[in-house]
């Protein structure tokens, strides 16, 4: 061969390549059908399935969540999430058209001459004609679906290491911030610079090498031929090398892109991950939230925080309220002579509180006990009285009050729980949980002095 010839072919071109080689790689192919057929039958309803699994999973470990861990879980139940659906969503196409496919292959078996033009009924000359020139033959419609079926299942491919693998970096650097903040005792502080370190690295790092090299590079005059420019791109391009899994997805995506339109397929692969991550927070929205719409406005959420809410009542608790780490009682309707009051503790909201306010020799139950103060109609309780409790049903661990409900009346009562009590309206926050204290017959017959006075302690 030629000093020219192979001056003049492409690295990749298959005329390289040993006619072995070639033949091994088109038998592959005609298996690779019954591959894609198997995975996209499998993972299809596997997607679709795992992120309810994810979110149960991650919802009962909720209040044992640090500052840095919960952003850990919520970027995981967005971008898992919305990339399960896309992807369970392609798989389920590219499932249709493969069906499609092999129904035409089928067909052509069976009527290797495809349409008998003549025998069409119903249709005109010039209907007749329309449809000749503008149909394509059994051949060309197996192809090309042949052909979309395979991209597809491609750029589904190359969307699913490339999220992953984000996905594991990021982790990786929010964890290691964690870390570090415990060592320096600033979780938070070191946590939110972990994450503009992973916004700057995800982000910046291929939008400065694409300004450098692709845009500086080429208009600039002798720019590209400066010490100092070339190594600092080829420093953005290895760095760019660890962030990017480059070896896994640039072969498809240069592939495709170079084969097709190349602003479109960028167009598309950008709003595809856009896509993506609007799914994700839309799920997880449709998880934590009551509606995503705008129906119930004459009842939305401020009028449900004085009202009946369910993550108040264990009786009527369900999982999205493992999100929500507030006051519960046992049930709506009381009938016993006293109401039990847990009070969740939740490391996130309480801990930074608490450093701030407790100081050293005070006994650290005693800390967390004044963050409480429980109030029904005149009674209050004291402090020393609420009881350190461990709740395995719930998964949780808090303070227990305990409420008298002896001269109360019958019928519907508010009991009020302040957290942080302050001045500060934004420091502090009051729950109003309504019950009903319907007594049995013999608690209602008894003659119990009114428990009066202005500020009954006990």
């Amino acid at each position: 061969m030629s000093e020219h010839q192979t001056a003049g072919r492409e690295p990749d071109d298959p005329e390289g390549l040993d006619p072995k080689e070639l033949d091994r790689i088109e038998r592959l192919r005609d298996r690779t059908d019954e591959i894609e057929l198997i995975i996209s039958g499998l993972t299809t309803v596997a997607l679709f399935t795992l992120p309810g699994m994810l979110f149960e999973t991650f919802s009962q470990r909720f209040s044992h969540q640090s500052f840095a861990g919960s952003q850990i879980v919520d970027i995981l139940l967005v971008i898992l999430p919305g990339l399960f659906y896309a992807l369970g969503g392609c798989f389920a196409v590219h499932l249709m058209i493969r069906a499609y496919w092999a129904g035409l292959v089928g067909l052509r078996s069976v009527y290797p001459g495809g349409i008998v033009w003549k025998r069409v009924p119903g249709v005109g000359r010039m209907t007749r004609e329309h449809y000749r020139s503008n149909l394509p033959d059994l051949r060309r419609a197996i192809a090309s679906a042949d052909h979309a079926a395979s991209a597809l299942f491609s750029v589904i491919s190359m969307i699913a290491l490339g999220i992953l693998w984000v996905s594991v970096l990021m982790l990786g650097i929010l964890l290691a911030g964690q870390a570090l903040g415990e060592l320096v005792d600033q979780p938070e502080r070191l946590s939110e610079i972990s994450l503009w370190i992973m916004l700057s690295a995800f982000i910046g790092g291929p939008g400065l090498l694409w300004l450098l090299d692709a845009v500086l590079g080429e208009r600039v005059p002798g720019l590209a031929e400066r010490p100092f420019f070339r190594s600092t791109v080829r420093a953005l391009i290895r760095f760019n090398a660890w962030i990017w899994p480059q070896r896994l997805i640039l072969p498809v995506q240069l592939t495709l892109q170079t084969n097709t339109r190349p602003f479109l397929f960028t167009l598309l692969t950008a709003a595809g991950s856009i896509f993506i991550v609007t799914l994700g927070f839309v799920r997880y929205e449709a998880w934590t939230s009551f509606t995503l719409s705008d129906q119930f406005r004459y009842l939305g959420d401020e009028a449900i925080e004085g009202g009946i809410d369910s993550a108040h009542y264990e009786s009527l608790r369900g999982a999205p309220d493992r999100l929500r780490p507030v006051p519960t009682i046992d049930g709506f309707e009381q009938r016993s002579a006293f109401v039990r009051v847990f009070l969740p503790y939740y490391p996130m909201r309480d801990n930074p509180v608490l450093d701030d306010r407790c100081p050293v020799e005070l006994d650290p139950v005693d800390c967390l006990r004044g963050l409480w103060t429980l109030r029904l109609g005149n009674l209050q309780t004291a402090p020393a009285t609420l009881l350190p409790t461990e709740r395995r049903d719930l998964n949780q661990r808090g303070l227990t009050g305990v409420l008298p409900l002896t001269g109360l009346t019958p019928g519907l009562h508010v009991l009020e729980v302040e957290w942080n009590a302050s001045d500060d309206p934004d420091a502090s926050r009051t729950y109003r949980i309504p019950f009903l204290f319907s007594p049995d017959q013999e608690l209602g017959a008894r003659d119990v002095e009114s428990a009066g006075g202005s500020d009954v302690r006990f």
